[in-house]
């Protein structure tokens, strides 16, 4: 399937690049969500890492069963602004990949007064994890710190470092947290380097993962309950020696047609292109997701984006994860391939409340691991 090229203003879509925009927005609604998303892979593909701060939880059982009560009652039970979000589902996901499976997954809810951000500056911390932004004689970046725990009575414990290279194209731009998704590209390219430790319940060391590669950063919000906005998303970014890609083909229920985008980073300039999108070779996943195996962008000054995703390193009835082949060819003519990691969201089935149990099971709480890895 090929879709023209669309301008953005067929969206609700709101798009920047900016530190100071990197802080929290207090919500006004229930349905309101934001989440801190930072992915890293290796120079070999091996090794990923994939870590998510979210306020509200999109995928919690307990935030989509509240907001299908709410829509029963035509929204009588809309909440008022509270500064420290006291009626939200915050959680943490942390993923560990090795040869494109996960290794190790935690992904953990907390009780509202656990969570506290800061509307000032880049700071968030849910339980004991924690991101802020630092600055260090060699450089400015974020600073994450994860104690989560495991299946098995297993205690995930990591340190990680994500000093920004190619960020914030566009400091001063204002996004629209009102009624739009919001979407900041925050760090296009950042040097990475932490480490994991895995012990167990008498805190014996069980296993240590020292992590080095190139990473990325970026922040999403929205005021509006996604599985009632979005129709579908695809997304994906990728490291080439010389260039950064990232895309996204953004879909909302009652837009004519889906905003496709494709921004590359090359000596130190961000480009914003509209791009026109041909899907595939449509597969379905384990849970039934049907997905396009191979994507194409291409802009009106000729850059193209090839896209192989038939790697699936994560699925679920909601998202599927890509380690994804990526092709990119600038105005030189010039091939680049690599390795990246895409993602495929589709929220429908979080109107189902039939799913809660199951994907409960894949939720720790409680300071409890999650039932199923």
């Amino acid at each position: 399937m090929t879709t023209a090229i669309q301008p953005a203003a067929s969206e609700r879509f709101s798009f920047s690049s900016s530190i100071k925009a990197d802080v929290w927005h207090p919500k006004q609604s229930s349905k309101a969500f934001e989440w801190w998303y930072f992915d890293a892979l290796s120079e070999d593909g091996r090794d990923a890492v994939v870590i998510i701060f979210l306020d509200n939880f999109i995928f919690s059982p307990r935030y989509n069963s509240t907001n299908r009560r709410i829509n029963k009652l035509a929204e009588k039970l809309r909440r008022k602004k509270d500064p420290q979000c006291q009626k939200c589902f915050p959680a943490i996901a942390f993923t560990y990949y090795r040869d494109g499976k996960p290794k190790y997954r935690a992904i953990n809810e907390f009780l509202p007064e656990e969570f506290s951000a800061d509307e000032t500056k880049p700071s968030c911390r849910i339980g004991d994890n924690y991101f802020r932004l630092d600055t260090a004689p060699y450089g400015s970046g974020y600073t994450l710190s994860i104690n989560a725990k495991l299946r098995k009575n297993r205690h995930l414990k990591a340190n990680f470092e994500w000093l920004s290279v190619e960020s914030d194209f566009l400091p001063d731009n204002p996004i629209n947290a009102e009624d739009a998704h919001s979407w900041n590209l925050v760090t296009s390219r950042a040097d990475v380097s932490g480490r994991i430790n895995i012990i167990d319940d008498q805190s014996k060391s069980l296993d240590t993962v020292h992590f080095r590669g190139t990473g990325y950063h970026d922040h999403n919000l929205d005021n509006r309950w996604m599985p009632e906005t979005v129709s579908d998303w695809q997304w994906g970014r990728a490291h080439f020696a010389d260039a950064t890609a990232v895309f996204y083909r953004y879909h909302e229920h009652g837009a004519a047609q889906p905003t496709t985008k494709l921004f590359t980073v090359r000596d130190g300039k961000l480009l914003d292109r509209d791009a026109s999108y041909e899907e595939t070779n449509f597969s379905r996943d384990v849970f039934g997701i049907k997905y396009p195996q191979r994507l194409t962008l291409v802009t009106e000054d000729n850059m193209r984006l090839r896209v192989k995703q038939s790697k699936i390193i994560d699925a679920s009835f909601f998202y599927l994860r890509f380690l994804s082949e990526i092709t990119l060819t600038l105005r030189d003519g010039k091939p680049r391939k690599t390795l990246g990691i895409t993602e495929y969201l589709n929220p429908k089935a979080l109107k189902y409340g039939w799913l809660d149990w199951l994907t409960n099971m894949r939720i720790g709480r409680n300071g409890k691991g999650s039932f199923l890895p």
